[in-house]
């Protein structure tokens, strides 16, 4: 039942919100709604803590034989982490949302919120068949909202092509569970059948842009910061938790050492992007892939602790940095923390990242991992055409930094405290390396042309080799679509009669010549 009050509380304030802004369109109060909504979530979901595990069950659909899954979620030590995450970047975004003057529409506050309650449904979601509902409810919403930013037919295609993609993957999923059924165990996570896991890891890794590598988005979006960030972010995590659920036992695949390949070079490009990108909100693709990159090689590597570590890491210290749109010296430098947090030393965030087996693909994972970090630090430091807080209201430079702290103190509060991978000393050696790999890249990249920050147009997700591969595959499927679409019309058209009798007349003759 917590699950559900937490998520109801995300819901009905964004529908109180709509109706606000139908009713009273000039209302004051509605942000006030809409963060008194977002605070009380982000305390429900403190509260699971004292019950945990929580299950919520709803009744199965009928007929029972086509769904023998009912609909299942779960709060343990694998989504408490995350459901945190979410619940606290969509404070975080409405309480920045004051120092983005685009960024005051009731509207665009309710789909964050709304966003938030489909995010904490899809982190606790403890069976494939749950995951697979929500995964389609938030690609439609992403499809919807981008083919209502972008304009021309170009645009438009590249948008179906990222939805795509990411239909590939949930198929994926959906043959998983499939596979699972067959051999009898697949009611929940807990259950499933070892078979399964690399369905999940590739499912995940599809999504995520890793596997194989490409941008599993649109770059073309008016969509930046605020819902922008939220729509990243929680899609991310959505399929981040599924690498938590692989299980154990299907690591030991000989396709095993294949997929830690390709996770280990989406990794290092995406880390190498991300240092040379123009600014973070050019780069964001590229964190994403490389921070799920490094979750995917800790669960290959059979550490899920570490996989949490890192989806949590991509929410919380990725989110702190796109939302801050103002230039403030002490804020930049509390961003600074998340470098900590990414640095995987005792106590940190990510102090269980490389509790896994130690094999030959760790040191490029660590060589991956610095270059996300130093990125993190010449971001945080860049001096761009942010705003300031002088210009903005008394109350607004109390609320702005308020949003920005908030998930940095969360990044603190689960390296010590509510789940499995808290507290941890780690693997000290491999994060005094990366701290000292960290140090040399943030030393040479002003010194050094290489690491230097590349033009706009070379980092533009729009032209990459990857998404140039899939316009690619997409110009194929226009030339049968043209095809298919001239024999339709010549079989439409005034010769259609024609065509049928002399398809029918070959028809017999085959027949004929078949009799004895």
């Amino acid at each position: 039942m917590l699950i559900l009050i937490s998520c109801l509380l995300l819901f009905v304030t964004a529908l109180i919100l709509l109706g606000l802004s139908v009713a009273q369109p000039n209302a004051r109060y509605t942000w006030l709604a809409a963060i008194g909504g977002a605070m009380l979530a982000l305390a429900s979901v403190f509260i699971w803590l004292a019950q945990m595990p929580v299950d919520l069950v709803f009744p199965a659909w009928q007929p029972l034989a086509l769904f023998q899954n009912p609909i299942l979620f779960r709060a343990d030590a694998v989504s408490w982490p995350y459901a945190i995450s979410v619940a606290g970047i969509t404070l975080t975004i409405l309480l920045t949302a004051v120092a983005r003057p685009n960024s005051t529409s009731s509207y665009a506050w309710a789909g964050v919120l709304a966003l938030g309650g489909l995010g904490i449904l899809a982190v606790t979601a403890n069976n494939p068949f749950t995951l697979l509902l929500i995964w389609s409810a938030l690609d439609l919403s992403e499809l919807i909202t981008q083919l209502r930013s972008v304009d021309g037919p170009k645009n438009n295609e590249k948008v179906v092509i990222s939805f795509s993609t990411r239909a590939l993957g949930t198929f994926l999923l959906l043959w998983a569970n499939i596979v699972s059924i067959a051999q009898g165990s697949s009611f929940d996570f807990q259950s499933i059948a070892p078979s399964s896991g690399l369905y999940f890891v590739a499912a995940a890794g599809l999504r995520l842009g890793v596997f194989p590598l490409h941008l599993p988005y649109s770059s073309e979006s008016v969509l930046r910061r605020g819902f922008g960030t939220s729509l990243r972010l929680i899609a991310a995590a959505s399929s981040l938790v599924l690498l938590a659920h692989v299980p154990a036992g299907s690591l030991s695949s000989g396709a095993t050492p294949f997929l830690l390949a390709l996770a280990i070079i989406a990794a290092v490009y995406g880390g190498w992007m991300w240092l040379r990108a123009p600014d973070e909100l050019t780069g964001r693709p590229y964190w994403i892939i490389g921070m799920a990159a490094l979750s995917i090689v800790a669960t290959l590597n059979g550490n899920p602790l570490g996989a949490i570590a890192w989806g949590c890491a991509l929410i919380l210290v990725g989110g702190a940095l796109f939302l801050s749109s103002v230039q403030h010296t002490w804020l930049n430098r509390v961003l600074l923390f998340g470098a900590w947090s990414l640095s995987s030393l005792p106590f940190s965030l990510t102090a269980s990242a490389w509790l896994g087996t130690l094999n030959f693909f760790i040191p490029f994972a660590i060589a991956a991992q610095a270059l996300l970090i130093a990125g993190l630090i010449r971001h945080t430091l860049r001096p761009g055409e942010r705003s300031s807080l002088d210009s903005q209201e008394n109350w607004t430079n109390r609320v702005y930094p308020a949003g920005i702290i908030l998930p940095i103190a969360l990044q603190f509060i689960l390296g010590f405290i509510g789940w499995d991978g808290a507290r941890q000393i780690g693997a000290w050696l491999l994060a005094v390396i990366v701290s000292l790999l960290t140090l040399g890249l943030v030393w040479a990249t002003p010194r050094f042309r290489i690491l230097n920050p590349i033009r706009a147009h070379w980092v533009n997700p729009a032209s990459s080799n990857a998404t140039n591969m899939y316009s690619s595959f997409w110009s194929v499927y226009r030339i049968f679509e043209r095809i298919s679409l001239a024999i339709t019309t010549a079989l439409e058209g005034n010769g259609g009669v024609m065509w049928t009798l002399l398809f029918l007349v070959l028809f017999i003759s085959l027949l004929s010549q078949g009799l004895p």
